[in-house]
């Protein structure tokens, strides 16, 4: 969260700095293929199952380095019917997570760029940052989707498990790679491969153990017990339901179409002057 204030505050001062006199300015409007890499699901990066869309602002004063700040909202899904392990298909989980992010990042170009450019330019770009998101894991129940986290379906806030329900939000690391491409003096093209680690174990809402489900029912209803052991195999309370000591990531395969707002705000200022 630190790191997080003080990339945004030498964004905000470098921009009134007289050192930033030339700069490159885009937005982009990106949409992108989701998997989510939790204890749901295939256990390596399979085909995406859901959808994103990312709006970015990149900001260059130098030939190497930018400075970009994202607003990503999209969903993640996972599905242990499509796992090639038997303990995950007798499971049973299917979990459907919105996600909001924000991010600030920095990212550092292969090849010198222009700045401003007007005309063709290229280059491919690593990246890495910080950010914040807020998810809401979802099951489908009765022909819905409905909220996993209120439901206590590993026992939370009951005799059998005294943790409380778990945060919806959580802090993140997005980084990967890119390439980008101004095509003319308006337009920019992108495509990018994001990995973002969390500090959450809860984007599927699984993490410890199975809890009694009969206290589940009890405190938080027929959902909840559903949602606490899908199998119907009456798995053991104190069987491992989850990987405790991993923390859920996601990747993201986006293309992007973006505005060149120095060439937009000139063309603006000769039309609104002729």
């Amino acid at each position: 969260m630190g790191i997080l204030r003080l990339l945004l505050f030498i964004f905000f001062v470098s921009l009134c700095s007289e050192a930033w006199a030339q700069r490159s300015q885009e937005l982009t409007l990106s949409l992108g293929a989701t998997h989510m890499m939790a204890d749901v699901g295939p256990a390596g990066i399979n085909m995406p199952q859901s959808g994103s869309w990312d709006l970015d602002y990149r900001i260059q004063a130098h030939p190497h380095y930018a400075f970009h700040l994202g607003y990503s909202e999209g969903s993640l899904e996972a599905n242990d019917a499509q796992s090639t392990w038997i303990e995950r298909q007798q499971r049973n989980f299917h979990v459907q997570t919105p996600f909001r992010s924000l991010q600030a990042r920095m990212e550092v170009d292969f090849f010198p760029q222009r700045i401003p450019s007007f005309s063709f330019q290229h280059s491919p770009y690593l990246f890495a940052g910080m950010g914040l998101m807020t998810f809401e894991p979802r099951g489908y129940y009765q022909g819905e989707w409905i909220a996993l986290q209120p439901l206590g379906t590993e026992g939370q806030g009951t005799s059998v498990n005294p943790e409380a329900r778990y945060a919806t939000r959580a802090r993140t690391l997005p980084f990967g790679l890119g390439w980008r491409a101004q095509v003319n003096a308006m337009w920019v093209v992108t495509m990018e491969a994001t990995w973002t680690q969390t500090t959450s174990d809860y984007l599927d809402d699984v993490h410890g153990r199975y809890a009694d489900v009969s206290v589940i029912q009890e405190n938080y209803g027929d959902a909840a017990a559903y949602f606490a052991d899908p199998s119907g195999l009456n798995l053991p309370a104190g069987m491992a339901r989850g990987d405790a000591q991993t923390r859920d990531a996601y990747f993201i395969l986006r293309v992007g179409m973006g505005l060149h707002l120095e060439a937009f705000m000139e063309k603006c200022s000769s039309f609104l002057h002729r």
